[in-house]
């Protein structure tokens, strides 16, 4: 694949559909910080992630990786944060932290934050049934950072099973059976090898320690 043909995903400057026109929020400063400045504010407020496959960051150019925020999630699967200024993102570098007053440490809670703010459709699911929450966003598969909205939806359904073949489409099952393990591993048979930002082919499934893999169903 093409650097050229990568970029379409993430580059230096690139425009995100859906995420334009929503509104910007800042997070709430931490107990006993120092006043922000509405600069420090606004910069924070445009912090966000996506989720891409160790090999969307290993084929990045050195330098753009270098200089890139980034963490491992689970997996195979790592965290790109980006700033993102009216629907045209970019990757975050240390610079944004000092203009935001965002530290390295808190920069993912920052992250969830803004990413709540703009994901707020809530999540719901139906038991052996699968249901598409997702709305096209371009930060849909970022749900996956957002610990307690799976945590709350696990609480009223039970086991859930999420399929995010590609950055704006996310699958949700509750106790679902074989048959809809099944169907979940067709759509991301369809969907993942055509995506223009592919996340994940696994199905993955929550639990009290986080995200983990499921096997292939039979």
């Amino acid at each position: 694949m093409s650097w050229r043909k990568i970029l379409s995903g993430f580059s230096a400057v690139c425009a995100l559909s859906g995420c334009a026109g929503q509104p910007s929020q800042a997070s709430a400063p931490a107990p006993g910080a120092a006043p922000e400045t509405q600069q420090q504010m606004t910069a924070r407020a445009r912090l966000r992630a996506v989720i891409r496959d160790q090999s969307f960051l290993e084929q990045m150019p050195i330098a753009v990786r270098a200089n890139t925020i980034s963490e491992p999630f689970f997996g195979r699967l790592v965290i790109l944060y980006l700033v993102d200024d009216r629907g045209a993102a970019r990757g975050a570098q240390a610079a944004d932290l000092t203009d935001s007053g965002v530290t390295r440490e808190a920069l993912r809670a920052a992250v969830e934050w803004n990413l709540a703010k703009v994901l707020t459709e809530p999540l719901s699911c139906t038991s052996h049934a699968v249901s598409e929450p997702a709305h096209h966003n371009y930060y849909e598969s970022s749900r996956l950072l957002l610990d307690k909205q799976w945590a709350d939806l696990s609480a009223l359904g039970g086991t859930v099973v999420v399929a995010v073949p590609s950055n704006d489409t996310l699958f949700v099952a509750c106790n679902p059976s074989q048959e809809t393990l099944h169907k979940l591993s067709v759509i991301v048979q369809n969907t993942y090898p055509h995506a223009a930002r592919p996340v994940s082919s696994s199905l993955l499934t929550w639990s009290t320690d986080g995200w983990r893999e499921l096997p292939a169903p039979p």
